[in-house]
């Protein structure tokens, strides 16, 4: 009971009684030597620490909780519930080299189980957010697609997710129609396909289309941290592109204040990508160029390419814009390699 109330409490902003609940719960099954019990309760206890921004302290307990898993020592389903729970905390983290560890080794599990199982299209929807932060993005699409097939019997909405996430890789890679029928099959299911659409609206030269429907997604954006700073940090694109400075500056704030809030790296780089993009459009070369220096400089630490390459384009054209041609011209030439390299066509286009 204590390991099923401790969720409930998380989710509903109780933080400290969640604590209370895991903690009793791992002492239960501590004492009754039941490692499921015991491995989902140090796993809930890691996830709330991470809530509670003591991410160090979280993560260490579900590297705890996941040597239980990996070691064979409990049931399917709870194998299941930690994998899948702990992969997507990592990539909340944006901690791509744990999220891609515990990913293949989930990988190794889902191929052992019977195809009516819904883990394999549960973990195959993590799998594909990990090639794409990676940048291999062939594996990124056919995970996302499979796991769209097996899970739509199962859980129409997390079919939806899949179908999102093809449609974001889509986005990428210049396949225009293909991403509008992922994106629409996501909203058909449930899910909403912002700031994907948005950002396809924009590649489209559909800018007030792009800005109308992000302003409405932005104003009804629930739900965690990270999913707030995709929105806004497309919106700071958008509205840029619209000729809409003050709620570009508006949004670059609110996700200032999140990345402050949070301390994760991931939303730090997120920020000052933002806020190299506002200062460049204000004509603020001096700190534009140093936003998106450090903005490159987390990315890369984090191992994320198209952020990275994203960054660099920045950085680029403050450089151009400081009278630096010269400079200006190597990094937007490794900005364009990195585009190249990813198979990003539209990005390649616009910095070539």
């Amino acid at each position: 009971l204590a390991v099923i109330e401790a969720p409930v409490a998380r989710f509903g902003g109780d933080l400290d009684r969640a604590l209370q609940l895991a903690t009793r719960a791992a002492e239960i099954g501590r004492r009754f030597r039941n490692p499921d019990v015991l491995a989902l309760a140090v796993h809930t206890n890691g996830l709330i620490l991470i809530s509670q921004g003591r991410e160090g302290e979280g993560v260490a307990l579900l590297d705890e909780a996941m040597t239980a898993v990996v070691a064979g020592e409990l049931s399917s389903f709870f194998t299941g519930v930690v994998y899948c729970n702990v992969i997507e905390a990592c990539l909340e983290l944006a901690d791509v080299r744990r999220a891609g560890e515990w990913s293949e080794a989930a990988r190794a599990w889902c191929e052992s189980l019977p195809p009516e199982s819904p883990y394999p299209g549960l973990c195959r929807i993590n799998r594909a957010e990990v090639a794409r932060l990676r940048g291999a993005w062939a594996e990124a699409e056919a995970e996302a697609l499979r796991a769209s097939e097996e899970l739509m019997s199962f859980d129409p909405s997390a079919s939806a997710s899949a179908f999102y996430e093809a449609g974001e890789i889509r986005r990428r890679i210049g396949n225009d129609a293909g991403a509008e029928e992922a994106f629409a099959r996501a909203r058909e299911l449930g899910h909403d396909p912002q700031p994907g659409l948005a950002l396809l609206r924009l590649a489209q030269g559909k800018v007030e289309a792009a800005h109308t429907s992000l302003r409405l997604a932005v104003a009804g954006g629930q739900g965690n941290s990270l999913r707030r700073a995709r929105l806004l940090m497309a919106q700071v694109d958008v509205a840029i592109a619209a000729g809409d400075p003050e709620t570009a500056r508006a949004a670059r704030e609110e996700l200032a204040a999140i990345a402050q809030d949070s301390g994760r790296p991931a939303l730090a780089a997120a920020a000052a990508s933002a806020d190299a993009a506002v200062r460049l459009a204000d004509a603020d070369v001096t700190g534009a160029l140093e936003s998106s220096r450090r903005a490159g400089s987390i990315w890369q630490e984090l191992k994320l390419p198209y952020e990275a390459a994203h960054a660099r384009l920045t950085y680029g054209q403050a450089l151009r814009a400081s009278g630096g041609e010269e400079d200006a011209r190597s990094e937007l030439r490794a900005a364009l390699a990195a585009f190249e390299r990813l198979g990003a066509s539209p990005d390649a286009r616009r910095t070539a």
